[in-house]
């Protein structure tokens, strides 16, 4: 790559979600820690791996036609079930859907650029993907309780400007803090600054992340208790983790903390920096390694109500690859005149392709914690498989990279026939303050092979301000 860190960054982000999701699903986009089962409930809540297969009945058979019935079936395996989704609160839909799909790019004017300085300033772009590699489960009718298995990689990206930061990345040297101008040795100009301040000075309040984990995840439920009125369900996940990219980049207060760690398959360039941590090789190799824990319960009560509470990724990550700080230094000298389209992979290179703006120190290690959250869930049947129901993500530790914001989402799913199901709702509290997510699950073969489709938010289409641009598919997700 040799273009420098900050390109990484950039480059990074502007291919895909808005924030971490705790799985693709075929099934409800909502509801998940109440009706999400098998090996869907991995990463969402591994209290419903207990769930005891049941034959659903959607019509009762009669002397002149079959009934219609989706029979109980023990195991589930799933391949590369993925979504992605691209969000910004300072963009409108069609920049989104340019920037994303990387269509014919048009030439930024000095009023766009100006007023994208301003649009930005105090928001920014946020971006998700995850993609279940493999995934499988088996879930006893005999109530010993149900085991689940799954590899899932999941990315994710955020960047949010300050006014300053803004201002930089769309009129580089022409912004007023460049005050002089010079030319180099090249015959180029070059913007200075006669009273050159710090990064933490210039840059406070804004944030710069990408993370790449790689999950090995092991669960069990159980049903712990059950009468005629009560069941209740508990499980616990545990996950083996390997890092790929750490960038965690913040300006707080005037505090500057910025690390980094990247698999050396990325050819990043730190100039003359030198770290005790250096990882030898070309692949995609991890640099990172760490644990977490998931852990649920589910109460159903009367067969219709179902109240669920689960606390995901407890853990941490251990960086030991390839690890370095950046110092806090003073900003000067600079020869771009800032972004002049919205195609990120070039312009991202332009700006940091003069290099010199880091200095970095190497580390031996630094760990960093999961983005630990409660996610909780309320729901009420109203039919087969007809669902109306509440829930909410509260992060735990909301400074931990990839932290997920409060959010609280009212959904439903609603099953058409037996052959398709659809589901969707409205939630509050993502970047762009509110989204409506759908999803469509077609059932085939008796309920032998599931395929799924889900956007975050089609509001996105019709309101173009602060949109989420996302996919979701699985094609690959069988019963048996």
């Amino acid at each position: 790559m040799q273009k420098g860190v900050l390109g990484v960054l950039l480059v990074t982000t502007a291919f895909a979600q808005l924030e971490l999701s705790d799985a693709p699903r075929t099934g409800a986009i909502l509801l998940g820690p109440t009706v999400a089962t098998d090996y869907q409930a991995l990463w969402v809540n591994p209290a419903n791996l207990g769930f005891v297969p049941q034959t659903v009945t959607f019509s009762l058979g009669s002397p002149m036609e079959y009934g219609k019935y989706r029979l109980a079936r023990q195991w589930s395996f799933g391949l590369l079930e993925a979504g992605a989704s691209f969000s910004s609160d300072a963009l409108r839909f069609a920049q989104v859907a340019a920037m994303v799909l990387r269509f014919e790019q048009q030439r930024l004017s000095m009023e766009d650029k100006y007023r994208y300085a301003r649009d930005f300033a105090g928001r920014g772009v946020a971006f998700n993907f995850d993609v279940q590699l493999f995934a499988g489960a088996f879930q006893s009718a005999a109530g010993w309780g149900g085991i689940g298995i799954g590899i899932r990689d999941r990315i994710n990206a955020m960047l949010r400007f300050n006014s300053m930061l803004s201002r930089i990345v769309f009129l580089g040297r022409l912004d007023s803090y460049f005050d002089s101008l010079g030319v180099n040795w090249r015959g180029d100009t070059v913007g200075y600054a006669r009273r050159p301040q710090y990064y933490s000075t210039l840059f406070d309040s804004s944030r710069l992340g990408v993370n790449w984990l790689r999950d090995y995840a092991l669960g069990y439920g159980l049903q712990l208790y059950d009468d005629r009125s009560i069941r209740c369900y508990a499980g616990l996940a545990v996950r083996y983790i390997e890092g790929y990219i750490m960038l965690d980049g913040r300006i707080d207060n005037r505090v500057m903390t910025a690390r980094s760690a990247i698999s050396p398959f990325f050819d990043v360039n730190y100039g003359k920096a030198t770290t005790p941590s250096l990882r030898q090789g070309s692949g995609l190799i991890p640099v990172g390694r760490g644990y977490g824990v998931d852990g649920g319960v589910t109460v159903v009560f009367q067969q219709r109500w179902r109240a669920a509470i689960a606390v995901l990724d407890m853990g941490s990550v251990l960086w030991d690859g390839n690890v370095f700080a950046a110092l806090d230094t003073v900003l000067n000298g600079m020869i771009t005149t800032g972004f002049s389209s919205f195609d990120l992979f070039a312009e991202a290179q332009n700006i940091t392709g003069e290099g010199g703006y880091f200095k970095w120190t190497g580390l031996p290690s630094v760990r960093t914690l999961l983005p630990m959250r409660l996610r909780l869930g309320l729901s009420h049947s109203i039919g087969v498989e007809r669902d109306i129901g509440v829930e909410a993500t509260i992060p735990l530790r909301p400074s931990a990279p990839a932290a997920p914001p409060l959010t609280l989402s009212i959904g439903t799913r609603y099953s058409i026939s037996d052959i398709v199901l659809i589901s969707g709702g409205i939630r509050f509290g993502t970047l762009t303050i509110w989204s409506v997510p759908i999803s469509v699950q077609i059932t085939l073969w008796n309920g032998r092979w599931e395929i799924g489709l889900s956007f975050q938010d089609i509001a996105s289409l019709l309101i173009p301000k602060h949109p989420t641009l996302s996919l979701s598919l699985a094609l690959l997700r069988f019963h048996f």
